[in-house]
């Protein structure tokens, strides 16, 4: 008698069959947004409004710039271009920022005392400028640099200048765009050199040192005067008068100096 033969199925899957599977159910859930009529025509309208507006600031972009300054028209024209070039804004009439573009300018520039710009239709803008004014000579450690009125440095002072130049015996660091000294000193430093030349006094130099409120002012005849920047020149000088006049009569001259911060009196030796 033949065994029987048994049959087993294996979890096994046969070689080139594939089990086939229900497909899962349909997912119940929430919709994707869609938009409404309305929606789509606010969207339209509002894509439409977007290429108006970027056509309209092409139509308008700035290609022009014309510059009235007394000198270096070349210089600021082109640092114009690298701030309209450095940001998309500035680069149309529609969104120029005049006062932004001005500002700018002076700080690329410490020189530009004063900057105003204005459109001109439909390509172009117009910049005014006006320069600082170079009114002091200012030396610390190994440089000369050139005041303004302000006291602002404004660049270094070149070869040769006529101007009165004030030593800094601290050596502080000075940088162009830097303030460095007050108005008063500035206006002070200018005036007294040609008030002691009209008395008679040769300058040989101005120095300061700890502080701009005082000024030491070395003459040709050796003695030193050490002057309050805070006071008006007329009033130092009035003082200086009257010591000079007691000494004439008392036929001395300092060997030092004359001390005159205090107001209404001066000191000597």
């Amino acid at each position: 008698m033949n065994p029987r033969r048994v049959v087993r199925t294996s979890s096994r899957q046969v070689y080139g069959r594939v089990t086939r599977t229900a497909p899962p159910p349909p997912r119940q859930g929430n919709r994707g947004f869609q938009l409404g009529v309305t929606g789509r025509r606010f969207l339209i309208l509002g894509i439409l409004v977007a290429l108006a507006l970027w056509g309209l600031s092409q139509a308008f972009t700035i290609s022009q710039v014309r510059v009235i300054a007394p000198d270096r028209q070349a210089d600021i024209k082109a640092s114009a271009g690298r701030l309209l070039e450095g940001s998309w804004r500035q680069q149309s009439l529609l969104t120029l920022d005049n006062g932004a573009l001005a500002t700018g300018l002076q700080a690329a520039d410490p020189s530009l005392r004063s900057v105003t710009v204005r459109r001109e239709w439909p390509h172009g803008i117009v910049v005014t400028a006006a320069f600082k004014q170079p009114s002091l000579g200012w030396s610390s450690g190994n440089q000369q640099f050139l005041l303004d009125r302000d006291g602002t440095a404004i660049g270094l002072l070149p070869a040769g200048s006529p101007l009165t130049v004030v030593v800094d015996d601290s050596n502080l660091p000075v940088k162009v765009g830097q303030r460095v000294a007050p108005t008063r000193f500035v206006t002070f430093a200018g005036d007294i050199v040609p008030a002691l030349k009209g008395k008679g006094i040769e300058v040989t130099g101005l120095e300061v040192r700890e502080s701009t409120s005082e000024l030491i002012v070395k003459t040709q005849a050796g003695y030193k005067l050490i002057m309050d920047t805070t006071r008006p020149v007329e009033e130092v000088m009035g003082d200086l008068g009257a010591i000079l006049n007691l000494l004439a009569t008392q036929k001395r001259v300092p060997a030092e100096y004359i001390n005159l911060l205090v107001p209404g009196k001066g000191y000597y030796k």
